[in-house]
């Protein structure tokens, strides 16, 4: 037989891929599984290293779920099912493995997943617009949509004729909050507002 399943310790395993790319929770709540039935649905395929060492040519993912639920309890953690490449074999397994994952994961799938995605941001853009919205108009003195005085207006048209940075010295002499970044329209409508 030229693909052979065995029970191999999941020490003499390793992957090329980091665990840092799955998800802990996902990683934890399979080991918990296979812990429960002691066992996994889909062995890994491992390539033969050395005498007693292995490498994951496919189901990394199931490799790491194997390895955490070794972390859970070591006993019943200690082997996982595998098949083994054999050597001569590799090439043609390759192209079998990279065949079956395309068909699982074929381009429908990533086109659907791309729409979600996109669908799902314009959402958020939708969101992100109507709550800026919502903080400028919080924002805005309430004072604008009242009419001004005549007393306002004459002080306003008064202080027009000003510099920003003499508006800036009797903003600061009127103790105003935040002066030093206001523009002029704002330094005018502050000051009128504390000389009332």
């Amino acid at each position: 037989m030229k693909l052979s399943n065995s029970f191999i310790a999941v020490k003499k395993i390793s992957s090329p891929v980091l665990r840092s790319q799955f998800s802990e929770d996902e990683l934890t709540r399979t080991a918990e599984l296979i812990l429960k039935v002691e066992g996994i649905i889909n062995p890994l395929i491992l390539r033969i290293i050395s005498a007693q060492l292995y490498e994951v040519v496919d189901g990394h993912f199931e490799y790491y779920a194997a390895a955490r639920a070794k972390e859970i309890d070591p006993q019943k953690g200690e082997y996982i099912g595998a098949f083994i490449i054999d050597p001569d074999n590799e090439e043609v397994l390759q192209k079998q493995i990279e065949l079956m994952r395309k068909r699982e994961f074929g381009d429908n799938d990533v086109k659907q997943k791309l729409e979600s995605l996109t669908a799902q941001i314009a959402e958020l853009t939708e969101s992100v617009k109507k709550i800026e919205n919502i903080l400028s108009d919080v924002q805005k003195p309430k004072r604008s949509n009242q009419k001004k005085t005549q007393k306002e207006t004459s002080q306003e048209s008064e202080y027009d004729s000003l510099t920003v940075a003499q508006l800036k010295e009797i903003a600061k002499q009127h103790k105003i909050v935040g002066f030093s970044k206001m523009n002029k329209d704002k330094l005018i409508t502050a000051i009128t507002h504390i000389s009332l």
